[in-house]
């Protein structure tokens, strides 16, 4: 990691200005723009929908103005509710990309409608079922693949640079951080602190050859700053706040960065608690664990019945801190959390959370750490993203490390990363009974 310092900066009168355009300076790694994007899009979503119709009807279709409208339509309104925009600049989220993809085909489908409808034609099956929606799915399945590219793009392109703007607290806590648990994401890291920092030169971001800028919660930018950063992101640069920046290249939110102001966190963790994701979350939760209950309960009983398996329980600190009593089977290796199926369909816990905790561990854990109290947001679940991988071998704070995960998860769950975990889990489980 370099540090990068006030005086490496050439005076105000011999600074190179880059060029503007998106990504333009970026020595021989641009960032693809959204036109890029855009583009892209239009080539998968016409090759697929060759390929569909191909296989379908056994030849190949002729140019005609539907296929073609309908792309356009699909790429223009994409570009216009700026999911384009978003992926060059690393910032589409799973939830806005639906959003817009709903958009785009209520959209495309009502332009369909009224087009046909002007033209005096009756909007027949083969415009409907046969094409429209075909067309539709494919280009929802190909934007979910340059999503795809984008979220995994550091894994063919160069190592990024980015500028770390802090306070020396946390600088000090992304560097533990950093030195005991290494970045999921790897890159090149040059730290200016947000303490009396002078002027950004515009030239300093085609002098480190950035990436991007990750703002600390302390730093208020002056307006000469601000116009600078926002030329940088004009050029391609991402910016990020620290938490941002964290969350994407540790895939964990150290408790030192979160707010300590209850109302700040009550906005930044508000995901945990959104109405419809936590219905959603809990459907799940009663229809996964009722079907494997009704599997499982009547071996379940039979083990405890011979003597195979005891069941044990233990008092934990669940949502919004209420206690409740976990089973569990002792001496069950990895079928010790079997029971707490039972406790999912109460309503105890969900098949994905933090790990739940006695009250005392609670307490020890709240008196550490400032936002120690966000993991009772949401249930403590039969397995997590705390859990897991467990915390590297050099990693002296597993307690530590584990919250991280959590306000990670807290802040980022959704059914895809939950599907992801739950996976993950059920794979490792053979290893856990051949250890046992």
């Amino acid at each position: 990691m370099g540090v990068s310092s006030p005086s490496t900066a050439p005076p105000i009168e011999n600074r190179p200005r880059f060029p503007s355009g998106d990504g333009a300076w970026k020595s021989g790694r641009r960032a693809p723009s959204p036109l890029g994007y855009a583009l892209a899009d239009g080539l998968l979503l016409s090759v697929s929908w060759t390929m569909v119709y191909a296989w379908r009807y056994g030849i190949w279709p002729t140019l005609s103005v539907g296929p073609i409208a309908t792309t356009a339509a699909w790429l223009v309104l994409h570009f216009l509710l700026g999911t384009y925009t978003s992926l060059a600049r690393h910032q589409l989220t799973l939830g806005r990309q639906l959003r817009n993809c709903v958009a785009t085909a209520i959209g495309v489908f009502m332009l369909a409608t009224a087009v046909t409808a002007l033209r005096g034609e009756l909007f027949s099956s083969t415009m409907g079922r046969h094409f429209l929606i075909p067309v539709l799915a494919i280009g929802f399945v190909s934007n979910q693949l340059l999503r795809l590219s984008q979220i995994n793009s550091h894994l063919w392109q160069p190592q990024e640079t980015w500028l770390l703007i802090t306070s020396p607290a946390e600088r000090a806590a992304l560097s533990r951080a950093i030195d005991f648990g290494g970045c999921a994401i790897p890159c090149g890291l040059e730290w200016r602190s947000s303490d009396r920092m002078p002027a950004l030169p515009e030239s300093l971001a085609y002098l480190l050859d950035l990436d991007g800028v990750a703002i600390g919660s302390q730093l208020d930018p002056s307006p000469h700053d601000r116009k600078v950063m926002l030329e940088w992101q004009q050029s391609g640069v991402r910016l990020l706040s620290i938490r941002g920046w964290a969350e994407v290249f540790l895939q964990r939110l150290p408790p030192e960065l979160v707010p300590e102001s209850w109302s700040e966190r009550v906005q930044v963790f508000s995901h945990a608690r959104s109405g419809p994701t936590e219905r959603l979350k809990r459907m799940g939760d009663l229809i996964v664990s009722g079907g494997l209950l009704l599997v499982l309960l009547p071996f379940g009983a039979l083990a405890v019945a011979t003597g195979c398996l005891a069941l044990t329980r233990d008092v934990c600190s669940g949502r919004n801190g209420r206690p409740f009593r976990r089973l569990r089977f002792s001496g069950g290796g990895g079928l010790a959390a079997l029971p707490q199926l039972w406790n999912v369909w109460r309503g105890d816990m969900s098949l994905v959370g933090p790990r739940p905790l006695s009250q005392t561990l609670m307490d020890e854990l709240e008196q550490r750490f400032v936002g120690a109290e966000l993991r009772q947001w949401m249930r403590p679940g039969i397995t997590g993203w705390g859990r897991i991988a467990g915390p590297p071998p050099q990693e002296p704070d597993a307690v530590a490390w584990e919250l991280a995960r959590d306000l990670y998860y807290l802040r980022n769950h959704s059914l895809p990363l939950d599907l992801h975990l739950l996976l993950l889990s059920f794979l490792r489980l053979p290893l856990q009974l051949i250890r046992r």
